[in-house]
């Protein structure tokens, strides 16, 4: 019985942080969400498209050197290993960027906005942006 009230204040202090004495859901700077806090989350959630697009080819990419007859052994094994090492580093780019606190927020905020008012959202058409995949536009 004890064990269980310790875990349920421990829930309950980790779902509601305390940052300076004062609440971090309630603070009054994280539910205005002002044009510019609006642009620069969009332009993290256009970075995260592009990541993820990109990631699509990851693998193809990474099997490529095996696919192709390579003038030597040696060749073979340092085109793979290139390969590899960029696959890695595209997915842990996506990886820390997804996990930012910064994404998390966007996300967050994307989730309680579509809960809030779920209604007229209407698909997003890349035929309606042609510079998508355009990063810095």
């Amino acid at each position: 019985m004890a064990s269980a009230q310790q875990d349920n204040s421990k829930a309950s202090a980790d779902a509601a942080p305390v940052e300076n004495g004062q609440d971090l859901a309630s603070s009054p700077g994280e539910d205005k969400w002002d044009e510019e806090r609006l642009e620069k989350a969009m332009n993290t959630l256009k970075e995260m498209h592009i990541q993820l697009r990109g990631l699509r080819t990851a693998v193809p990419r990474l099997i490529a050197p095996l696919t192709t007859k390579q003038p030597s052994p040696e060749t073979l094994y340092h085109e793979f290993r290139r390969s590899t090492s960029t696959a890695n580093q595209e997915l842990q780019q996506f990886w820390k960027l997804m996990n930012d606190e910064e994404s998390l927020k966007v996300l967050e905020q994307a989730r309680k906005s579509r809960a809030e008012n779920p209604n007229g959202i209407k698909p997003w058409k890349v035929t309606e942006h042609p510079d998508w995949a355009t990063r810095g536009t």
